[in-house]
C-alpha cells in the first residue's frame, strides 16, 4: 500500500458559500494498492480522529456505496423511471442531469427536489455481490471501532470513477453548508488517466470550513503575540552593543526586537508599546559607561540596573518567572 497526504491552496470556479472560496486550502489524504474494505475503514477513522482530536464536537459520518460500473447501470435505469414522470417540476441543472448523469439527481440542493430524492431508488437495492460484501464489511469494522455513522442512500459522487465506498463528515451547527469533510473510493480513477488499474480510496478537508467549525466551539488557540523584551538605544553610539545583546537573547530562545531607525528615546518606548513587550532594557549612554543597562518591567513600571554582562542570564530568568 501506498499512503500519502497533501497539503495547499486550491481554485474553484463554485459559486462561494459559508467557508467555500474560489481561492481554498485542502488537506487531504489517498491510499493507493488496496481493494478490501479495512483500508476504507482506516482513512474514515483518520478523517474522524483528525476532527476530534481538533476538538469538534457534534460530527455526523454519513456512508454509502455508490456501486461499481457493473451494477450501477441497473440504478441508473430505475432512476430514470422514477423521475421521468416529475422531470418537469424539476430544477434545470437536474434536467439537463438526466440523461448525463441521473445518480447527481439525488445530490441535488433544490429542496422541493430533495423531497423527490427521497423516495428514489437507492443505490443499495442494485449493488452487486461484490460491492453488498465490500458495504457490508465496511460497515462490520465501523461498528467494531465504536464508530457512529448512518447510511445515507443520497450520498453519492458524480464521476464514474468512484466506485463502492462513498463518505462524508458533517459538523450540524455549520447549517447548510455542513460538510467538513468527504472521501471515498476511486478504483477506476488511475486506468481512466492512462495508468493501470489501482485501486484507491482517500478523502479531502477545506480548511477554511474546519476553522469555521472550530470557531463555532471557541476552540480556535489563543496566541500570545507579545514580545518578551524590546532593547532601547537612544543614540548610535551604543548600537553594536544593541544588536549584539539582541542576539544572544534570541539564541536563548527570547522573542527581543529593537529599533533600527535610531529613533528617539520616546518613539522607540512607543514601539515596544505597540508590541506589548513585556520588559524593556535601556542601554543608555550613562549606564553603558558604568557597564550598566536599565531594566524596565512593562506591566509595573518597575525599573532597575543590571550589570551588562549578567544581561542574558537575568531576562531569561525574568521572562521565564513572568510566565
Amino acid at each position: 500500500p501506498t499512503k500519502l497526504f497533501y497539503i495547499g491552496p486550491m481554485f474553484r470556479y463554485d459559486r462561494p458559500q459559508a467557508g467555500r472560496y474560489r481561492q481554498f486550502h485542502q488537506f487531504g489524504v489517498e491510499a493507493l494498492g488496496v481493494e478490501g474494505p479495512n483500508i476504507d475503514a482506516e482513512i474514515i477513522l483518520l478523517a474522524v480522529q483528525i476532527l476530534q482530536t481538533l476538538g469538534l464536537k457534534d460530527l455526523k459520518l454519513k456512508v454509502n456505496s455508490v456501486g461499481c460500473p457493473k451494477c450501477r447501470p441497473l440504478h441508473r435505469e430505475k432512476l430514470q423511471e422514477y423521475f421521468r414522470p416529475h422531470l418537469g417540476e424539476m430544477c434545470k441543472d437536474c434536467q439537463s442531469r438526466f440523461d448525463r448523469n441521473p445518480l447527481r439527481l439525488l445530490d441535488c440542493k433544490n429542496p422541493h427536489d430533495q423531497e423527490l430524492a427521497a423516495g428514489a431508488p437507492s443505490l443499495e437495492e442494485c449493488l452487486c455481490e461484490e460491492c453488498k460484501a465490500h458495504f457490508e464489511g465496511l460497515k462490520e469494522l465501523l461498528t467494531a471501532a465504536g464508530v457512529d455513522y448512518v447510511v445515507d442512500h443520497n450520498l453519492v459522487r458524480g464521476l464514474d470513477y468512484y466506485t463502492k465506498t462513498a463518505f462524508e463528515i458533517q459538523y450540524a451547527p455549520l447549517g447548510a453548508q455542513s460538510a467538513v469533510c468527504g472521501g471515498g473510493r476511486y478504483d477506476g480513477l488511475i486506468e481512466e488517466i492512462g495508468g493501470p488499474a489501482t485501486p484507491g480510496i482517500g478523502f479531502a478537508m477545506g480548511m477554511e470550513r474546519v476553522l469555521l467549525a472550530i470557531e463555532s466551539q471557541n476552540l480556535l488557540p489563543q496566541f500570545d503575540n507579545s514580545i518578551d523584551v524590546f532593547v532601547v538605544c537612544p543614540g548610535s553610539a551604543n548600537f553594536t552593543l544593541a544588536f549584539k545583546e539582541t542576539i544572544a537573547l534570541r539564541r536563548e530562545g527570547l522573542k527581543v526586537e529593537f529599533d533600527f531607525l535610531g529613533r528617539s528615546m520616546k518613539a522607540q518606548m512607543k514601539q515596544a508599546n505597540r508590541l506589548a513587550a513585556k520588559y524593556v532594557l535601556i542601554l543608555g549612554e550613562d549606564e553603558v559607561a558604568r557597564g550598566c543597562a536599565v531594566l524596565r518591567n512593562m506591566s509595573t513600571s518597575e525599573q532597575t540596573e543590571i550589570p551588562i554582562q549578567d544581561i542574558t542570564s537575568i531576562l531569561k530568568t525574568e521572562v521565564q518567572s513572568h510566565e
